[in-house]
């Protein structure tokens, strides 16, 4: 007949299989993502006035898909932007080209991961073809300030693109596109992925453009971290890599309406 145990004969049982477990407290404390931060200057549809945009959901992916590293996005302007990454005030920035002004700058490169362009749009009127954008002399241009743009040889200093290029820059394309519309203005250069969003989300000014199919430049869209960090171009290469094989990357360009 059996009655209930002692206490006795519960912790002689208990205690061998206890010992056997590994104690909670002799185990490392799981280590917390290094945290990179990431620049990030108005460029949309990259990044967009309110600091949304492409930029932060790629940044939304990054931080599901892995735990090594934490992205946070920090703020910072076109023409600052080179000063900031070698002082430290963020560790890599997205969405950029090498030749706009980082060849001799400390910095590495992932491979290209997509590509854009740069077009120009006219104000659209009787008679006016695409060969209006053959011959850029003698037409005035609106273009973005810190941009760097091929048919000026990639000069991004303002009184320099004014003084040769009869190029003003501003700090809107959607403004720029307006601009030229009012007649302020022969010519717009802007990002075909912006453009793309914007005339979607204005049919009746899209109505009054012409949109260029010569291309200033394409974009090779890739990500530059500081030399010497944490996080390197291999390892984002590597995580381009696994999203791009899985469909995400391109779930999220469709999504954001830079590819159809």
């Amino acid at each position: 007949m059996t009655g209930p145990l002692s206490r006795r004969r519960v912790l002689q049982t208990a205690l061998p299989l206890l010992s056997a477990l590994p104690f909670l407290e002799s185990r490392p404390a799981a280590a917390h993502p290094t945290v990179i931060r990431v620049g990030a200057y108005e460029f949309p549809p990259y990044v967009d006035e309110t600091g949304g945009g492409v930029t932060r959901d790629l940044l939304d992916l990054f931080n599901a898909a892995q735990d090594e590293f934490r992205f946070d996005m920090v703020r910072t302007a076109p023409q600052r932007r080179y000063e900031d990454l070698e002082q430290g005030r963020f560790d890599m920035i997205a969405f950029e080209c090498l030749n706009w002004g980082w060849q001799d700058r400390p910095v590495d490169a992932t491979r290209p991961f997509l590509h854009d362009a740069e077009i120009f749009v006219a104000k659209a009127a009787p008679g006016r073809d695409q060969n209006y954008f053959d011959d850029l002399n003698g037409k005035s241009i609106l273009g973005r300030l810190g941009y760097h743009y091929a048919f000026a040889g990639f000069e991004a200093d303002p009184k320099l693109l004014e003084q040769r290029h009869h190029t003003r820059v501003t700090v809107t394309h959607e403004g720029n596109v307006r601009s030229v519309v009012a007649g302020r203005a022969d010519l717009a250069i802007v990002t075909r992925s912006f453009l793309t969003r914007f005339l979607q989300r204005e049919p009746e000014l899209a109505r009054q453009v012409l949109v260029s199919e010569r291309i200033d430049q394409i974009y090779e869209h890739t990500i530059l971290t500081r030399s010497g960090r944490a996080i390197t171009a291999g390892w984002l290469d590597a995580l381009l890599n696994r999203l791009a094989a899985d469909g995400r990357l391109e779930t999220l360009w469709r999504r954001s309406g830079i590819i159809a």
